[in-house]
């Protein structure tokens, strides 16, 4: 990414408002992200908004890999990973259904400003940021002009099996929304409150830096959290946050435990369609 080229920020269908270029030192820094703030989420304060007389309900969608099975693969893995050919299936009928893919970020920006979104909107994310999410995921998105929040790992960028910096780069700038997940995806209930710090506010500087935007949206790994950790992640200045917890968002959701559904491999459409209504029988079991 150029020096001091504006880049888009991702929000709603083929992308959103441009986003705001932001240097990433001291006091300076803070300034900047206080005014973005105000901008973008109507409000510079850690805390949410009034409620709007809007109601907001939206499935938030979580995947991890989508590829064909491999006989290497181990029963997580294979729990983890949803078909190309199904994912496809899944977003056409998103399009034919009339549903606005919004992402995470334009999600939390109604949440705290009141901002209306779309009608039936939904949320697509995927965790920890595998390689195979450019090979089929990144196409099949453009393809159906629709766009996916990725909560991506930086000490995993590069390795094998894992997207690269550039790739990450590439799709933030055709509009997909990039947001944190730790450094090095441990279990943040377990490890020492320094770790702890290392692994949340280390995620987000890492990709600010390369970025050149703000980070303000976290995913926890293995949805694992208790109340240090939801200290944590306030400190570091993230916004909201998203669990493994199954269920729909609503505006009375705490911004630091928002729900997601999980999708199946073996799905069916009719049960793909289940998932984004509020029918609690449509609840996937968490693969992890």
């Amino acid at each position: 990414m150029a020096a001091g080229r504006v880049e888009p920020r991702a929000d709603v269908g083929r992308g959103g408002p441009t986003g705001i270029e932001c240097p990433m030192g001291g006091s300076l820094r803070r300034l900047l992200v206080a005014g973005w703030l105000l901008i973008c989420f109507g409000t510079s304060s850690t805390e949410a908004a009034p409620t709007s007389p809007h109601q907001i309900f939206a499935p938030v969608l979580v995947f991890h890999h989508v590829k064909a099975f491999l006989p290497g693969d181990n029963a997580i893995e294979r729990g983890l990973t949803v078909p190309p050919e199904q994912f496809d299936a899944e977003l056409r009928y998103l399009r034919a259904h009339r549903y606005h893919t919004v992402s995470a970020y334009a999600l939390v920006r109604a949440l705290l400003s009141g901002r209306r979104l779309p009608s039936r909107p939904v949320v697509v994310t995927f965790d920890d940021g595998y390689s195979d999410v450019y090979a089929n995921v990144f196409p099949a998105l453009r393809r159906y002009h629709l766009v996916a929040t990725f909560f991506i790992v930086p000490g995993f960028l590069g390795r094998p099996r894992y997207l690269s910096w550039r790739q990450v780069l590439t799709m933030s700038r055709h509009g997909m929304d990039i947001e944190a997940h730790t450094m090095t995806h441990p279990d943040l209930t377990v490890v020492s409150p320094g770790q702890r710090v290392s692994e949340v506010a280390g995620s987000r500087t890492a990709l600010e830096r390369r970025l050149h935007r703000p980070v303000l949206i976290f995913a926890y790994p293995y949805g694992a959290y208790n109340q240090a950790v939801l200290e944590t992640v306030k400190r570091s200045g993230f916004r909201a946050a998203f669990t493994t917890r199954q269920g729909w968002l609503e505006r009375s959701d705490s911004l630091l435990t928002l729900p997601r559904v999980y999708v199946d491999n073996d799905d069916s459409i009719q049960i793909f369609a289940g998932r984004l209504t509020a029918d609690p029988a449509a609840l996937a079991a968490d693969p992890l």
